[in-house]
């Protein structure tokens, strides 16, 4: 099985960049229900566990080439599961 998540950038100097789920450091993905609000921010440590978050209405932080990372609400990504 394979996972895509992306997002598309909509507007501004950047408009048109494909953007990931941005990996920290230390291995983590970020989501949250809040946009980029501290308050409602949570740690995943898979990325196959996104896709059940997003169904939840949980947001994941994604960043490109030249773009921070900035949280993506589910309206916005592009969640493809391919069997192989």
């Amino acid at each position: 099985m394979s996972l895509q998540i992306t997002a598309v950038v909509s507007r501004g100097k950047e408009k048109g960049t494909l953007l990931t789920p941005h990996r920290y450091q230390d291995g983590f993905y970020v989501i949250s229900k809040g946009g980029n609000t501290i308050a409602f921010r949570k740690q995943v440590w898979d990325l196959d566990d996104l896709p059940a978050w997003i169904a939840q209405g949980y947001g994941v932080r994604m960043s490109g080439p030249g773009v921070a990372p900035s949280i993506y609400m589910p309206k916005s990504l592009i969640v493809k599961i391919c069997q192989q």
